[in-house]
C-alpha cells in the first residue's frame, strides 16, 4: 500500500470515527446548548462549516430559534417560508445544496448581502411534513462533495432526536419533580394526598402526552430491563400489544444477534447508571432497521428506580456510513490496480531499456565517426529521459520500504546546483529554453542525496511543463537568530502554463498529472509526489507559487549551516571514462540471453573472467559438487526457476562472496530482504558505467 492509499485509507477512517463520535456526542447532550454546540464543532470539522443554525416552522413562517456562527445571522427573526431557503427545504422535504448564495433563487441576495454567507446546506428534519431544518454555513464559496452533505443529513437527523428528547426529558424531569413534591405535601393531610395524587395522575397523563408527540419509540422499566409501559410509537413500529411489550416481552423484536449484547447493557447499565445499545428493531412488516436506545435512571420518593428510555432509529446513519465506506475500499481497490499496473509495466519496461543501455555503451566505444557519435548521443538522451522516469517509481518505493535514513551534514550549495545545471542543460539546450543556476555561496545542513532528489524532480517538473522561456534556479536566505543559522529558501522558477490555484492541494499526490484532460503529460506523476515524501521526511517546508499562463514558482525551505561548521565537498562519483583493467572472476546468473551477451562483454572488457550459468538448475548441475572459488556472484533477482536471493543463498552457503543483485522490481520488500543480507542492489535500467563501479566497490571491499 502507497502512502496516499494509506492517507487515503485514514482520512476515510478518521471521518467514520469522528462522525460517530459525534452522533455519540449528540445523542448524550442534556441540553439545547449542548446539542447546539456538538453539530456546530461536527459541522465545522467534517465540512468546515463556519456558521449552523436551527429553523422551527410556525404556521406559514420560518422562525431562526438558534444559531452558532462566526458572526450574528438571523437568530430570533422570522421569515415567511416562501421566502427563506429553509421554507424551501421543508416545504419540499428535501435537502437545499447552495455552492454560491448570490446566484440562487432559494436564496434572496439582499438577505445575505450582509452576512459573511457564501455557501449554505439547509437539511430538513423529518420526512413527512418537516417542521424544523438545520442549516450549515461557510463563508467562502465551496461544493460540499456528497459524503458531506450525507454526514450533514445524518447529524441534522441526531440533532433533531436529540433536541427533541431534551425537551422530553426536560419535561419529564419538570413532571418528576411536581409528582414528587405533591406525594411529600400528602403526608401533611388528606386533602392535599388527594391533591397529590391528582397532581400525579396529571403529571403521568402529561408525560404520556408528550411521549406520543416525538417521533421516537419511549418506554420505561424497572432495574434490569423490567418494562412497565411502552408507548403507542413502539407498538405502532414493533405490532406487539401493551402486554406483549411489558416485563422481558419489549426483547422479543430485537434482532437475534444483538440480544446478547442488547441483556448484557442493561447488566451494565444497573451497576453503571446508564444504558447505552445499539441493535436492531424488528418493525410490524418483518424488516429490521438500526436504533440507539439510551436511558437514565430517576429516584423515585419511595427509593425505587424508573428508567426513562427512548430507542431513535439511526439507520440513515447506519447508510451514511455504509456510503463512506464503499467510497473508501473503491478508492483503495483503484489504488492497488494502479500502483500493480505500474509496478508491472514497470519491469517489464527496464528489461529491455537495461539491454538497449548496455549495447549503446558498448557501440559508442566503437564509434569513430563524429555523425554516427552525435546520433548516438541523442539515443542516449533519450533513454536517460525514460530512465529518469523510471527511476522516479524506485525512489516512491525506496521511501515506501523505509531503507532511506536521513544522513544530515553541512555542505556548500553551489557543487550540488553546478551538477543539476550541467545533468539538465543538455536537455534545456535541445528543447530551445534557457537555463539560469547562477553560482551561490550559500552552505546548508541537511542530508545531501535526500535534498539532491528534491531538487532534481522539481528542475524535471519544470523542463517537462515548459515548452517557451527558461528554467532557473536560485537561493534566498533568511535572517539567522543569535548563533542559530536561518533557514535557506531555495526557489525553482520556469515560464511554463502554469497551474490553477484549486490544483495546489493535488499536485503532489501519486500519480496526479494534472487537472486538465486534454493538455498531454510525461511520465506517471510522482516527481512531486516524491518530493513532498522527501520533504516530510526531513521536515521540509514546501510552497507554490503560480499563474495559469505565467509560469510557476516552486520553494523549499532547508536549514543553514552553522557559521563554525566543517563543510564536505561534493564527491564525484561518475566512472572514469578509462579505469583500467581489472583481474577477477565472476560467477554470472541471467536467464535473459540478451542481456546476458551484453554484461559478458562489458565485463570481459574490463579484464574480468565470467562464468554464466542461466538459473538454479544449471547452477546446481554444474557446481553440485565443490564450485571453484570466485571472487563476485551478480545474479538477476526473477530467474525461471526461482529467483536470485536463492542463488546467492545457495552460493554462500559454500564460501564468502560479495553479491550484486539485478532486478527491474520496485517491490518494498525486495529492497528491504537486499538490505537486511547485504546485498548490493543495482535497479534496472543500468548503464555499463552504473555496474562498473558497484563491481568495483564490490571487489575493493572484498
Amino acid at each position: 500500500m502507497t502512502a496516499r492509499e494509506g492517507d487515503g485509507l485514514e482520512r476515510s477512517n478518521a471521518r467514520l470515527r469522528y462522525l460517530a463520535g459525534a452522533m455519540e456526542r449528540i445523542q448524550a447532550a442534556g441540553s439545547r446548548d449542548a446539542v447546539m454546540d456538538a453539530v456546530g464543532d461536527a459541522a465545522r470539522s467534517l465540512g468546515g462549516a463556519d456558521g449552523v443554525a436551527i429553523v422551527m416552522r410556525e404556521g406559514d413562517r420560518c422562525d431562526y430559534v438558534d444559531e452558532r456562527a462566526i458572526a450574528p445571522l438571523w437568530r430570533g427573526q422570522s421569515f415567511p417560508m416562501e421566502t427563506c431557503v429553509s421554507g424551501w427545504a421543508m416545504l419540499h422535504g428535501q435537502t437545499a445544496v447552495v455552492p454560491d448564495v448570490q446566484h440562487d433563487d432559494r436564496t434572496p441576495s439582499s438577505i445575505y448581502r450582509s452576512t459573511f454567507v457564501k455557501s449554505l446546506v439547509m437539511v430538513p428534519i423529518g420526512q413527512n411534513a418537516p417542521d424544523a431544518a438545520i442549516g450549515v454555513y461557510w463563508a467562502e464559496r465551496r461544493d460540499p462533495e456528497d459524503w458531506e452533505v450525507a454526514a450533514l443529513e445524518a447529524l441534522a437527523r441526531a440533532a433533531a432526536t436529540a433536541l427533541r428528547a431534551v425537551g422530553l426529558l426536560e419535561s419529564l424531569t419538570a413532571a418528576k419533580d411536581l409528582a414528587q413534591r405533591v406525594h411529600a405535601q400528602a403526608l401533611f393531610g388528606l386533602a392535599e394526598r388527594e391533591k397529590a395524587e391528582a397532581a400525579l395522575r396529571a403529571s403521568e397523563a402529561r408525560f404520556r402526552a408528550l411521549s406520543e408527540a416525538i417521533p421516537q419509540l419511549i418506554w420505561t422499566s424497572r432495574d434490569g430491563g423490567d418494562w412497565t409501559w411502552a408507548s403507542r410509537q413502539w407498538l405502532s413500529y414493533t405490532g406487539q400489544r401493551e402486554d406483549d411489550a411489558l416485563a422481558w416481552g419489549w426483547l422479543e423484536p430485537v434482532h437475534d444477534e444483538d440480544k446478547a449484547a442488547t441483556e448484557d447493557a442493561w447488566s451494565r447499565a444497573t451497576d453503571g447508571g446508564i444504558l447505552e445499545v445499539a441493535h436492531r428493531l424488528r418493525h410490524s412488516d418483518g424488516s429490521y432497521r438500526w436504533f440507539q436506545t439510551r436511558a437514565l435512571p430517576i429516584k423515585e420518593a419511595t427509593g425505587s428506580t424508573l428508567w426513562c428510555g427512548a430507542s431513535t432509529d439511526v439507520s440513515a446513519f447506519k447508510d451514511a456510513e455504509d456510503v463512506l465506506r464503499h467510497a473508501r475500499d473503491e478508492a483503495e481497490k483503484a489504488n492497488r490496480a494502479k500502483s500493480h499496473f505500474l509496478a508491472t509495466a514497470s519491469h517489464d519496461l527496464r528489461q529491455p531499456v537495461t539491454a538497449a543501455f548496455l549495447y549503446m555503451d558498448l557501440l559508442s566505444r566503437r564509434l569513430t565517426d563524429p555523425g554516427a557519435i552525435e546520433m548516438a548521443d541523442m539515443v542516449r538522451l533519450s533513454l536517460d529521459g525514460l530512465r529518469g522516469l523510471l527511476g522516479g517509481l524506485l525512489e516512491i518505493a525506496r521511501l515506501e520500504a523505509g531503507v532511506v535514513r536521513p544522513n544530515p551534514t553541512a555542505f556548500a550549495l553551489d557543487d550540488l546546483f553546478q551538477r543539476l545545471s550541467g545533468e539538465f542543460e543538455g536537455q534545456v539546450t535541445a528543447l530551445g529554453l534557457r537555463l539560469l543556476v547562477p553560482p551561490t555561496k550559500v552552505a546548508v545542513f541537511t542530508d545531501r542525496v535526500l535534498l539532491e532528489v528534491v531538487l532534481r524532480n522539481l528542475m524535471g517538473n519544470a523542463v517537462k511543463f515548459t515548452t517557451r522561456g527558461g528554467v532557473s534556479m536560485d537561493v534566498v536566505e533568511e535572517p539567522a537568530t543569535g548563533d542559530v543559522a536561518g533557514m535557506i529558501r531555495i526557489d525553482v522558477h520556469d515560464s511554463g502554463r502554469g497551474i490553477a490555484s484549486d490544483q495546489f492541494g493535488r499536485i503532489f499526490e501519486d500519480y496526479y498529472q494534472g487537472g486538465d484532460p486534454t493538455v498531454p503529460t510525461a511520465g506517471f506523476g510522482i516527481g512531486l509526489a516524491t518530493v513532498r515524501r522527501v520533504a516530510d521526511m526531513l521536515g521540509y517546508r514546501l510552497s507554490v507559487n503560480s499563474r495559469v499562463g505565467h509560469g510557476s514558482i516552486f520553494s523549499v525551505w532547508v536549514p543553514g549551516a552553522p557559521a563554525t561548521a566543517r563543510l564536505e565537498r561534493l564527491e564525484d562519483t561518475s566512472a572514469p571514462d578509462n579505469p583500467g583493467r581489472r583481474h577477477g572472476s565472476v560467477l554470472m546468473i541471467e536467464d535473459d540471453p540478451i542481456i546476458a551477451a551484453a554484461l559478458q562483454l562489458e565485463m570481459r572488457e574490463w579484464g574480468l573472467d565470467v562464468t554464466k550459468v542461466s538459473g538454479l538448475r544449471e547452477l546446481r548441475a554444474r557446481f553440485g559438487g565443490e564450485p571453484p572459488a570466485f571472487d563476485l556472484v551478480i545474479s538477476d533477482y526473477r530467474l525461471g526457476d526461482g529467483d536470485g536471493f536463492e542463488a546467492i543463498v545457495e552460493i554462500r552457503g559454500r564460501m564468502v562472496i560479495p553479491a550484486i543483485l539485478l532486478t527491474g522490481d520496485t517491490a518494498p520488500d525486495v529492497i528491504l530482504r537486499a538490505a537486511r543480507d547485504g546485498i548490493r542492489l543495482l535497479h534496472k535500467p543500468l548503464t555499463g558505467a552504473d555496474l562498473k563501479s558497484a563491481v568495483n566497490e564490490a571487489l575493493s571491499a572484498d
